[in-house]
Protein backbone atom coordinates (compact mmCIF):
# COMPACT_ATOMS: atom_id res chain seq x y z
CA UNK A 1 0.00 0.00 0.00
CA UNK A 2 1.23 3.50 -0.83
CA UNK A 3 1.91 5.79 2.08
CA UNK A 4 0.55 9.32 1.88
CA UNK A 5 2.84 12.30 1.68
CA UNK A 6 2.84 14.04 5.06
CA UNK A 7 5.58 16.65 4.56
CA UNK A 8 6.79 18.60 1.56
CA UNK A 9 10.34 19.96 1.91
CA UNK A 10 11.37 22.78 -0.42
CA UNK A 11 14.87 23.94 -1.16
CA UNK A 12 15.00 27.74 -1.21
CA UNK A 13 17.28 29.15 -3.93
CA UNK A 14 16.36 27.92 -7.40
CA UNK A 15 13.13 26.36 -6.12
CA UNK A 16 11.11 28.89 -4.11
CA UNK A 17 13.15 31.93 -5.10
CA UNK A 18 15.16 33.00 -8.12
CA UNK A 19 18.19 35.19 -7.97
CA UNK A 20 17.62 38.57 -9.58
CA UNK A 21 20.03 39.66 -12.28
CA UNK A 22 21.50 42.62 -10.43
CA UNK A 23 24.89 44.26 -10.17
CA UNK A 24 26.72 43.35 -6.97
CA UNK A 25 29.64 45.12 -5.39
CA UNK A 26 32.79 43.01 -5.16
CA UNK A 27 32.13 42.56 -1.41
CA UNK A 28 28.54 41.44 -2.04
CA UNK A 29 29.64 39.09 -4.81
CA UNK A 30 32.25 37.49 -2.54
CA UNK A 31 29.76 37.07 0.32
CA UNK A 32 27.06 35.66 -1.98
CA UNK A 33 29.44 32.96 -3.18
CA UNK A 34 29.71 31.77 0.44
CA UNK A 35 25.95 31.38 1.08
CA UNK A 36 25.68 27.72 0.07
CA UNK A 37 27.00 24.79 2.05
CA UNK A 38 27.20 26.32 5.51
CA UNK A 39 27.43 23.95 8.44
CA UNK A 40 27.30 26.95 10.80
CA UNK A 41 27.39 30.75 10.78
CA UNK A 42 30.77 30.86 12.53
CA UNK A 43 32.55 29.36 9.52
CA UNK A 44 30.78 31.85 7.26
CA UNK A 45 31.84 34.77 9.46
CA UNK A 46 35.45 33.54 9.61
CA UNK A 47 35.60 33.49 5.80
CA UNK A 48 33.70 36.78 5.49
CA UNK A 49 36.18 38.52 7.83
CA UNK A 50 38.76 38.12 5.05
CA UNK A 51 36.63 40.58 3.07
CA UNK A 52 35.02 42.76 5.78
CA UNK A 53 36.57 43.17 9.21
CA UNK A 54 33.52 43.73 11.45
CA UNK A 55 30.91 41.03 12.09
CA UNK A 56 28.13 43.59 12.48
CA UNK A 57 28.84 44.94 8.99
CA UNK A 58 29.06 41.43 7.55
CA UNK A 59 25.68 40.54 9.04
CA UNK A 60 24.04 43.77 7.85
CA UNK A 61 25.38 43.44 4.31
CA UNK A 62 24.45 39.74 4.22
CA UNK A 63 20.83 40.41 5.21
CA UNK A 64 20.56 43.34 2.79
CA UNK A 65 22.08 41.26 0.00
CA UNK A 66 19.67 38.38 0.58
CA UNK A 67 16.77 40.84 0.49
CA UNK A 68 17.77 42.44 -2.78
CA UNK A 69 19.04 39.29 -4.50
CA UNK A 70 16.14 36.86 -4.06
CA UNK A 71 12.70 37.07 -5.67
CA UNK A 72 9.90 34.72 -4.59
CA UNK A 73 8.55 32.76 -7.57
CA UNK A 74 4.98 32.13 -6.33
CA UNK A 75 3.82 34.02 -3.25
CA UNK A 76 0.63 31.94 -2.93
CA UNK A 77 2.25 28.51 -3.31
CA UNK A 78 2.04 27.42 0.34
CA UNK A 79 -1.55 28.66 0.72
CA UNK A 80 -2.61 26.92 -2.50
CA UNK A 81 -1.05 23.64 -1.35
CA UNK A 82 -2.64 23.83 2.12
CA UNK A 83 -6.03 24.74 0.60
CA UNK A 84 -5.96 21.58 -1.51
CA UNK A 85 -4.17 19.22 0.92
CA UNK A 86 -5.18 20.37 4.40
CA UNK A 87 -3.06 18.01 6.49
CA UNK A 88 0.26 18.42 4.69
CA UNK A 89 3.15 20.05 6.49
CA UNK A 90 5.29 22.44 4.44
CA UNK A 91 8.92 23.12 5.32
CA UNK A 92 11.85 24.93 3.77
CA UNK A 93 15.06 22.87 3.92
CA UNK A 94 18.01 24.87 2.61
CA UNK A 95 21.78 25.03 2.63
CA UNK A 96 22.33 28.61 3.73
CA UNK A 97 23.51 30.95 6.48
CA UNK A 98 20.97 31.62 9.21
CA UNK A 99 20.76 35.27 8.15
CA UNK A 100 18.28 34.09 5.47
CA UNK A 101 15.68 33.44 8.19
CA UNK A 102 14.50 37.09 8.27
CA UNK A 103 14.03 37.06 4.49
CA UNK A 104 11.98 33.87 4.73
CA UNK A 105 9.81 35.32 7.50
CA UNK A 106 9.18 38.50 5.53
CA UNK A 107 8.73 36.87 2.11
CA UNK A 108 6.50 33.87 2.82
CA UNK A 109 3.19 33.65 4.63
CA UNK A 110 4.33 31.86 7.78
CA UNK A 111 0.72 30.87 8.53
CA UNK A 112 1.20 28.19 5.85
CA UNK A 113 4.80 27.27 6.69
CA UNK A 114 5.40 24.61 9.33
CA UNK A 115 9.16 24.82 9.73
CA UNK A 116 12.40 26.20 8.32
CA UNK A 117 15.55 24.06 8.42
CA UNK A 118 18.72 25.94 7.58
CA UNK A 119 22.01 24.07 7.29
CA UNK A 120 23.89 26.64 9.40
CA UNK A 121 21.39 26.11 12.24
CA UNK A 122 21.01 22.32 12.14
CA UNK A 123 24.73 21.78 11.40
CA UNK A 124 23.95 19.41 8.52
CA UNK A 125 24.40 20.07 4.80
CA UNK A 126 22.80 18.58 1.70
CA UNK A 127 23.63 16.22 0.03
CA UNK A 128 24.90 14.45 3.17
CA UNK A 129 22.36 11.85 4.24
CA UNK A 130 22.20 13.17 7.81
CA UNK A 131 20.45 16.32 6.47
CA UNK A 132 17.54 14.23 5.15
CA UNK A 133 17.59 11.93 8.18
CA UNK A 134 17.19 15.04 10.34
CA UNK A 135 13.94 15.87 8.52
CA UNK A 136 12.67 12.29 8.78
CA UNK A 137 13.47 12.11 12.50
CA UNK A 138 12.13 15.56 13.36
CA UNK A 139 8.76 14.86 11.74
CA UNK A 140 8.73 11.12 12.58
CA UNK A 141 8.39 10.15 8.92
CA UNK A 142 9.07 7.11 6.85
CA UNK A 143 11.02 8.17 3.74
CA UNK A 144 8.03 7.59 1.44
CA UNK A 145 5.99 10.12 3.49
CA UNK A 146 8.32 12.97 2.48
CA UNK A 147 8.31 14.82 -0.84
CA UNK A 148 11.55 16.75 -1.40
CA UNK A 149 11.97 19.44 -4.09
CA UNK A 150 15.40 20.70 -5.12
CA UNK A 151 17.12 22.04 -8.23
CA UNK A 152 20.43 20.30 -7.50
CA UNK A 153 20.73 16.76 -8.90
CA UNK A 154 23.18 15.66 -6.18
CA UNK A 155 20.65 16.65 -3.51
CA UNK A 156 17.88 14.81 -5.35
CA UNK A 157 20.05 11.68 -5.71
CA UNK A 158 20.93 11.67 -1.99
CA UNK A 159 17.26 11.95 -1.00
CA UNK A 160 16.36 9.10 -3.37
CA UNK A 161 19.09 6.97 -1.76
CA UNK A 162 17.02 7.04 1.43
CA UNK A 163 13.77 6.28 -0.40
CA UNK A 164 12.46 9.84 -0.23
CA UNK A 165 10.12 11.01 -3.02
CA UNK A 166 11.65 13.80 -5.09
CA UNK A 167 10.85 16.37 -7.73
CA UNK A 168 13.80 17.86 -9.62
CA UNK A 169 12.98 21.51 -10.17
CA UNK A 170 14.03 23.23 -13.37
CA UNK A 171 13.42 26.85 -14.29
CA UNK A 172 10.07 26.28 -16.01
CA UNK A 173 8.69 23.92 -13.32
CA UNK A 174 5.26 24.99 -12.06
CA UNK A 175 5.67 23.84 -8.47
CA UNK A 176 1.97 23.69 -7.62
CA UNK A 177 1.10 21.66 -10.72
CA UNK A 178 4.05 19.28 -10.22
CA UNK A 179 3.17 18.70 -6.57
CA UNK A 180 -0.53 18.12 -7.32
CA UNK A 181 0.33 15.78 -10.17
CA UNK A 182 2.70 13.79 -7.95
CA UNK A 183 0.35 13.58 -4.95
CA UNK A 184 -2.75 12.81 -7.01
CA UNK A 185 -0.93 10.14 -9.03
CA UNK A 186 0.15 8.46 -5.80
CA UNK A 187 -3.30 8.13 -4.27
CA UNK A 188 -3.73 11.10 -1.93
Amino acid sequence: MLKMIKVIAFDLVGVLVNEKDIELTSEEDSLERMFGDNINDSDYLIEARKIIAKDSIIMRITEELIGKLYKVKNENLFKDIKDKYHNLKIIIATNHVSFVRNFIGESFDINYLDDVLISAEIHKVKPHLDFYEHILNKFQLNPEELLFLDDNQKNIDAAKELGINTIKVVKQTDLFDEICEFIDANGW
